[in-house]
């Protein structure tokens, strides 16, 4: 008698079935993955250019790997310095002088908000701008009229960075809540500032409004406000003053991320291409060949900080949460 062979029997599945077991499969996989994060809408339409001089390819180079690694969906283009030495800039667009008196007021301001013990060290003077002063104020002078042409009829705004911005691990978390909750008449968002005047009021935890802020390491500008800047010319002292006058004045409303997001590259003036026309008595030492501000008597650590703008790396200023009543 003839052995037989056991044998399982097979179940056919029809091709159908197959098909949707297959797909059922793949869509339990995808869902296990991380979804990624959808940006809110306002920092889907929002856009920036990366201020640089010519011959500062490297400021450059370090910027964008910074944007690469913080904020890597934010799209940004170079966007030519204007150059006080070679350029020409007219003084319908910025003056040849300027007056300390109105940085005064809110420099002794902050001294006195500080505790600071140097009141009797600023002093009212009529400088000359400096050719990198000159030449910071009409590159932002470009940047506001190139808001309005990118624009177009839309309320579009434009985030203007310096070369030597850096975002923070945190920036684009800290600026999706900031854009929420931002009122509608914001012509100014700075990203990164050194303040000077108590805040006018606070809008929430990550938003507040500001009086007179310095610099313009970064910071976002809508089309309403360019056009306020642009009719406001000529810039008639640093830009950072004379943008921090223009809010103190009530012409336009400037609000801050607290804490700041932007922090410049390096410390205050190290590396830095813009001479500051009231540093004058400082031990601060600028980048050598780089540093186009030093007068042609000057010699290296001879221009200080002294009453200048101040800088937007001030560790103290993350602590200044004090409200004007």
């Amino acid at each position: 008698m003839r052995a037989t062979t056991p044998f399982r029997r097979v179940r056919t599945v029809p091709t159908t079935t197959k098909k949707k077991i297959s797909k059922q499969l793949r869509v339990e996989t995808d869902s296990s993955k991380p979804k990624k994060k959808v940006l809110a809408q306002g920092l889907q339409k929002l856009s920036a250019i990366v201020v640089n001089l010519d011959r500062r390819p490297d400021r450059l180079v370090d910027c964008q790997k910074k944007l690469t690694q913080h904020c890597p969906w934010l799209e940004h283009e170079r966007f030519r310095a204007s150059d006080g030495k070679l350029d020409i800039i007219t003084e319908k667009d910025v003056t040849l002088s300027w007056n300390t008196a109105r940085n005064v007021q809110y420099q002794k301001l902050r001294a006195t908000r500080k505790g600071w013990n140097d009141l009797e060290s600023y002093k009212v003077k009529d400088l000359d701008h400096s050719a990198g002063e000159r030449g910071c104020s009409a590159s932002h002078i470009r940047a506001w009229k190139y808001c309005l042409d990118a624009a177009g009829d839309t309320d579009k705004p434009l985030l203007v960075l310096e070369d030597d911005a850096a975002p923070t691990e945190n920036f684009t978390e800290v600026l999706e809540r900031a854009l929420a909750v931002l009122p509608g008449d914001a012509h100014i968002l700075y990203l990164g500032y050194s303040q000077a005047a108590d805040w006018r009021r606070e809008i929430s935890a990550d938003v507040v409004e500001a009086e007179y802020v310095w610099t313009t390491v970064g910071y976002i500008i809508w089309p309403a406000g360019a056009r306020v800047l642009l009719g406001r010319l000529p810039v008639d002292q640093p830009v950072d003053n004379w943008m921090a006058t223009a809010c103190a004045a009530g012409a336009i409303k400037s609000y801050c991320v607290r804490p700041k997001i932007i922090r410049q590259a390096d410390e205050w003036n190290v590396n830095s291409d813009v001479g500051h026309s009231d540093e004058v008595d400082s031990d601060i030492k600028h980048s050598d060949v780089f540093y186009p501000g030093l007068r042609a008597d000057a010699v290296e650590g001879d221009i200080l900080f002294g009453t200048g703008s101040d800088t937007s790396d001030d560790d103290d200023d993350d602590l200044d949460d004090e409200i004007t009543p």
